[in-house]
């Protein structure tokens, strides 16, 4: 267990895409060769398996394990594309009431020491409810979803500091859907001001391309994309985590970085 990173991706505010960054980042590392294990989080609308096009194969949930209906491993599904990505579903139909927050942690952590896992990722709900509770308390760390918007800075500050209650301490920041081509119109923008609102370490910014909603009608990841800077950006958030110093934007085309750096300060 002790080189298992058990992560939350998580926000109190909803609509920012805490799903879409935690199916690609955990593709992101798998890519890089690291084992990973993604846990659908949201007991009452479950979504990742769709985003992840893996509908089709989900036959057993994380109900069906803590019910004793099928074992741990079982469950589990790995990803046709990435031979170290492996994802268990939320539950269809059922309510967060229904999931004992002891017997889930208890899961997490038997994943954790018998599955070989490098990390395990949790995909929240967007709020700071039973979901979210369960997840934090089983997790060395979190994922800090955020826009520029106001509403969802204020709700990154707060979501911040609910972990730290609950005793998560590493936690970092993503800035997504971040347009890179107006950052200097508008002081709203500015990088400093984003870190400052919401006390938490920035590990990495998504930038916006509509290409991402459109890929994901298609059932397909990011890095299907081409001609984007969106799959860079995953792969710098996957190599910062595990202590590869990178400077923002590394990797992105058709931006001149100096010039942006100086904006964003």
């Amino acid at each position: 267990m002790e080189n298992c990173n058990i992560m939350t991706v998580t926000s109190c505010k909803g609509g920012v895409g805490k799903s879409t960054i935690a199916a690609n980042l955990s593709a992101a590392l798998a890519e890089i060769g690291y084992r990973v294990l993604l846990v659908d989080c949201d007991f009452t609308v479950r979504s990742l398996d769709l985003i992840l096009g893996l509908e089709d194969r989900a036959i057993y949930d994380v109900y069906d394990v803590l019910s004793g209906s099928v074992p741990p491993e079982k469950a589990l599904i790995n990803d046709p594309r990435y031979e170290k990505l492996f994802f268990l579903c939320a539950p269809y139909g059922k309510t967060e009431e229904m999931i004992e927050e002891e017997r889930f942690g208890s899961l997490i952590l038997h994943y954790a020491m018998e599955g070989g896992f490098d990390y395990i990722i949790l995909d929240t709900p967007g709020d700071i409810g039973k979901s979210f509770q369960m997840a934090a308390s089983v997790s060395d760390s979190a994922l800090v979803v955020s826009t520029n918007q106001p509403t969802s800075l204020r709700a990154a500050e707060r979501t911040g500091a609910l972990l730290a209650e609950k005793g998560v301490g590493s936690r970092k920041l993503v800035i997504n859907c971040f347009d890179t081509g107006r950052v200097a119109f508008s002081a709203d923008h500015s990088l400093t001001g984003l870190i400052d609102e919401t006390c938490i370490q920035l590990i990495g910014i998504i930038p916006f391309d509509i290409r991402v909603m459109e890929a994901q009608s298609r059932r397909e990841l990011v890095f299907s994309l081409k001609d984007s800077n969106v799959p860079a950006a995953y792969r710098n958030i996957a190599q910062r985590l595990n202590g590869i110093q990178l400077p923002l934007f590394t990797g992105f085309r058709h931006i001149n970085r100096k010039q942006l750096m100086n904006q964003l300060r």
